[in-house]
């Protein structure tokens, strides 16, 4: 599959995902109370909700291998738009199966991190962001949009 991309779109989601990567590499010096720890909190969420032990315990077997996961997931969509000096015009990206799993779950971490900032927990909350928020929010709506386009290609009967 073959997605066509203007280059500020590509500087969008190329630095939107290098904040995700940076942010789950500097995950274990994060201060618990900072935005940052939000955001680390829908990227990796308790697994029990029933006390800290138990969703302690969860994340010492699980964390290190999920967020390399995420991490390599991240780099994959910025090493598909190649270097930025290729940047012109549309910038096409050519992605297989596999890519396409990565760049899927990437950009719901990048989505999971903008609702983290924004205040956003359910559906309907889009409708309470302040208007200082407001381009945050479109950016939040387009990477939604981008992702429900690969969606769409991979599975035309997605609905």
């Amino acid at each position: 599959m073959v997605a066509s991309f203007e280059r500020a779109e590509v500087e969008i989601l190329v630095t939107l995902a290098t904040d995700v990567h940076s942010l789950l590499a500097d995950a274990d010096r994060l201060d618990p109370d900072s935005p940052s720890s939000r955001a680390l909190d829908r990227l990796l969420p308790a697994a029990y909700g029933d006390g800290a032990e138990n969703d302690a315990e969860f994340r010492r077997f699980t964390s290190e291998g999920l967020v390399e996961r995420k991490v390599r997931n991240a780099e994959l969509l910025v090493e598909a738009f190649g270097e930025r000096d290729e940047w012109a015009g549309t910038v096409q990206v050519t992605l297989d199966a596999a890519a396409s799993s990565a760049w899927l779950r990437s950009l719901t971490d990048i989505r999971l991190t903008i609702a983290a900032g924004l205040g956003i927990e359910h559906d309907g909350d889009e409708r309470l962001i302040d208007a200082d928020d407001r381009f945050v929010l479109e950016v939040y709506g387009w990477v939604g949009f981008v992702q429900e386009s690969l969606l769409r290609a991979l599975d035309p009967d997605f609905s």
